[in-house]
């Protein structure tokens, strides 16, 4: 059992509180990611923070579309599309993600894997209407041939939130859902966690995307800062604290944003993997750059698998 967590927008910042709400807010799981080490006794001591790579010896800002298509299918694609690209997935983009999404690949070897994030109506129709404007996570859902988790799929916890507490999720169906409706009462971070850990046990391979960190960053608001922050570091807790020692978690970022809020862009900082599990001392030697994720799942299980995508010609 393989575990994937994708913590959008963190990266490895200074222990500055005037630029790093990681500085000022973390109490445990992100204290590496302002120089500092995990408190003494903490669960997370027991996994590995690797330093990564998501510049990936291309220069430039790294951006959410090469990043997230590189560590979901294994190949380097800021080197072949020469730049990194941001927002949403090119045609190219698009391509690669058909033909080796990580998902894809490991149905087609027998393994069940799935996309464990819930989506709102609004957003199922979205999909279905335009493939326009969809994250590098859609995409590689739909490569896999599996229907999206939905509200009903979130009710029978087969599958989480984009925003853990359900504060969102209220916003945008609160209006369509009985006001008694189980979905509409805000959740406890540390609980879903450990539901997650308890899901995350009917796959081989599973994957988890939150993405509130990156907005937070790009917004340069303080105050949703810290309620990411400590909402996932509940979360954290609860998925670590509950996660079986027979699995392996691996936890990681597409580029940095979060840590610095002097400016709303993204940085060059590393980003963190985190590893947590049976195989943490295979990953940890061969985890150096996000494309190296899938690669070194591959390995670990024996798939011969060979991402290669010619360097596109501008």
């Amino acid at each position: 059992m393989i575990s994937f967590v994708f913590i959008d927008g963190i990266g490895y910042g200074k222990d500055d509180s005037e630029k790093n709400p990681f500085s000022r807010f973390a109490t445990d799981f992100f204290l590496p990611l302002t120089e500092r080490k995990f408190p003494q006794g903490s669960i997370f001591s027991k996994g590995e923070m690797l330093v990564t790579d998501a510049g990936m010896g291309i220069e430039g800002l790294p951006q959410s579309a090469t990043g997230q298509t590189a560590m979901w299918t294994g190949i380097n694609t800021a080197r072949v599309m020469k730049r990194h690209i941001s927002g949403y997935p090119t045609f190219t983009l698009k391509k690669i993600i058909a033909e080796y999404s990580i998902l894809k690949i490991l149905n087609e070897q027998g393994m069940k894997a799935e996309f464990l994030n819930c989506y709102s109506p609004v957003y199922i129709e979205h999909i279905k209407k335009s493939q326009r404007h969809l994250s590098a996570s859609t995409f590689i859902q739909l490569a896999s041939g599996k229907p999206f988790k939905n509200l009903d799929d979130l009710r029978q916890n087969r599958g989480i939130y984009m925003d853990i507490t359900h504060r969102i999720l209220k916003q945008i169906a609160g209006k369509n859902l009985p006001k008694n409706d189980p979905l509409l009462e805000e959740k406890d971070p540390y609980e879903r966690g450990a539901l997650l850990a308890e899901i995350m046990q009917d796959y081989d391979f599973s994957i988890y995307e939150f993405f509130l960190t990156d907005k937070a960053g790009h917004a340069q608001d303080w105050e949703f800062a810290e309620e990411v922050i400590l909402c996932l570091e509940g979360f954290m807790r609860g998925l670590i604290e509950n996660f079986p020692k027979e699995g392996q978690l691996i936890l990681t970022s597409d580029h940095g944003n979060l840590e610095d809020l002097s400016e709303g862009k993204h940085t060059r900082n590393s980003v963190p993997t985190y590893l947590y599990g049976k195989h943490t001392e295979f990953f940890k030697t061969r985890i150096k750059s996000l494309y190296d994720i899938p690669l070194a799942i591959y390995e670990l299980l024996n798939i011969n698998v060979n991402p290669y995508w010619d360097v596109i010609e501008d």
